[in-house]
């Protein structure tokens, strides 16, 4: 009686236990699955554009947090807040993004950026208003711009795609404000030369044209500084001249 009831109890584990030897493997790999199913939902080249739009958007956010530290500007701090603002939120649609596909982000700037830093680091006042709004304000977001057409065009996943998609309007508002703010702070007084001088040329030339357009403008136009004491005889001619033609 008691060697059946052991050997009911030694085959009754041996049971149990083959059936929880599967259990246990399959809880493993469906762990496994669960945590990789989206490693192969992209392909390498919508990974790579998903990091370049997260690389980019900590670009611009590490930037403005050197604005709001190096620059005495009100405007300048006013783009660069709204950049800061602008730009997490949108990381944090690609953090979102990468999450659901299984993507491991950057954790840190390019080595362009890194540079593009540390440069403006050293730099304050009016001297880095200039470099951060030629930088960061308009070279970055131009560059962005042109990368975030690409992608929404050559992007395979519709996430990917709709993403870029969305982040456009964005960046080409910022890319047209950072244009006013850095003409204002750097390009103002040397696009006041070529201005002043087109208009000087524009102006002298309507001077000729309207000057032209009395009857007898057009030899004042050619000689003008003896215009007043030969007028009468060059005119004169001018009539014989043309009454001959005709």
């Amino acid at each position: 009686m008691l060697k059946t009831t052991l050997i009911n109890y030694v085959l009754g584990a041996a049971v149990a236990t083959a059936f929880a030897l599967p259990v246990s493997s399959y809880a493993q790999t469906g762990a496994a699955t669960m945590n990789t199913p989206a490693a192969s939902a992209l392909n390498k080249a919508d990974q790579k554009i998903v990091a370049d739009m997260a690389r980019a958007n900590m670009a611009e956010i590490e930037a403005g947090k050197l604005a709001l530290a190096n620059s005495q500007s009100a405007q300048v701090k006013t783009f660069a807040q709204q950049m800061i603002d602008d730009h997490t939120k949108a990381l944090n649609d690609v953090t979102q993004l990468a999450q659901t596909k299984g993507i491991t982000l950057p954790t840190e700037l390019d080595s362009k950026h890194r540079a593009m830093a540390a440069t403006l680091g050293k730099l304050n006042g009016d001297a880095f208003d200039k470099a951060y709004m030629a930088q960061a304000g308009v070279g970055d977001h131009k560059a962005v711009h042109a990368a975030l057409k690409k992608f929404e065009a050559k992007a395979k996943d519709p996430d990917v795609k709709a993403l870029a998609a969305k982040m456009l309007p964005t960046v080409e508002q910022h890319l047209h404000t950072a244009t006013g703010v850095a003409g204002a702070k750097g390009g103002a007084k040397g696009a006041k030369a070529p201005v002043t001088g087109e208009a000087n040329d524009h102006t002298s030339a309507g001077g000729a044209g309207h000057g032209a357009t009395p009857g007898g403008a057009k030899v004042g136009a050619k000689t003008p500084a003896p215009a007043a004491g030969v007028k009468p005889p060059v005119v004169g001619d001018a009539n014989e001249q043309n009454a001959g033609k005709r």
